[in-house]
């Protein structure tokens, strides 16, 4: 626990906050560059042409990256909650932070691809690619400050891509800490050099040893195939099935009103949506995405 709260809690409380002032920065100045507009209507205009049941089955599968669904790291973390933590208020907060910050996402990127002249479905290069032009653009008079925080931006975004990183390392570690009953410093150690290996054979093989290949698919595809559109939809399946139908209802109740401590009017609708909804709505983003509808 102390590596979670004296390490990456700490520097999270620390840095998160100025990611998040500097977003905001960004978000100004990429709304008022020439062009801009055209980028902000892109976001907020829909197209209701173009929404099928593929856009509500896509928008559920992106849900499991964006909230890290049945990844175990947040049942890994919410293992080192106290018995006085609201779960649901807890769950409520992150979804919404996580919208908002989508959406200063969104505002941020494309008014300056737009403005920049570059396509919108380019992927996530777009950071890479608009985000220079906005600090340039921003700071025309004083060009050293934009150098000075688009380098602090990055390093920043880079530091939080570690926070995610060590929140899906620690799942492994716990395992091996808690159920293998190594010493944590161990149990990192062996998880840093699995992943490490797995990840340095996986980035080759889109370069320099592109002959690592499964199925005329690069390793790193196969990988990505494997973890993101098979085990994540399996995983958050059986964690419905397993909470909804194995775990006794008491037990959750316990878990969802903290002991009985605060209300429980939401219950009846939340193990409906655990034992109905989420299954099948899983269901059919697993089906959607192996191509069956």
């Amino acid at each position: 626990i102390h590596g979670v709260r004296g390490g990456i809690e700490k520097a999270s409380k620390m840095f998160m906050p100025t990611l998040f002032v500097l977003l905001l920065v960004i978000v100004v100045s990429s709304c008022m560059l020439p062009g801009a507009g055209k980028g902000i209507s892109f976001l907020f205009n829909p197209d209701f042409s173009k929404l099928n049941s593929n856009v509500f089955l896509d928008a559920l599968g992106q849900s499991f990256y964006s909230l890290s669904i049945a990844m175990g790291c947040i049942c890994t973390y919410a293992s080192y909650f106290s018995r006085q933590t609201n779960l649901l208020k807890s769950a409520v907060q992150i979804s919404i932070i996580d919208s908002v910050v989508a959406i200063l996402a969104g505002l941020m990127i494309f008014p300056a691809a737009f403005s920049v002249g570059v396509s919108p479905d380019s992927g996530p290069s777009l950071i890479f690619i608009t985000l220079p032009h906005v600090f340039q653009q921003a700071f025309l008079s004083v060009p050293v400050l934009g150098y000075v925080l688009s380098l602090l931006f990055y390093a920043l975004l880079s530091l939080a891509a570690i926070t995610s990183l060590i929140s899906l390392h620690e799942v492994s570690t716990a395992f091996f800490y808690e159920e293998l009953h190594l010493t944590r410093k161990k149990a990192a150690a062996i998880v840093t050099g699995g992943t490490l290996t797995v990840g340095l054979f996986c980035s080759l093989s889109l370069g320099a040893m592109s002959s690592l290949s499964i199925a005329g698919h690069s390793l790193f595809d196969v990988f990505d195939f494997v973890t993101g559109q098979i085990f994540l939809p399996i995983g958050g399946f059986l964690t419905c099935i397993f909470l909804g139908w194995v775990v006794p209802r008491n037990v959750v109740k316990d878990e969802f009103t903290n002991w009985g401590t605060l209300r429980s009017t939401l219950f009846g609708a939340y193990i409906f949506s655990v034992r109905y909804v989420c299954p099948l709505s899983i269901l059919a983003i697993f089906l959607h995405q192996l191509g069956v509808f």
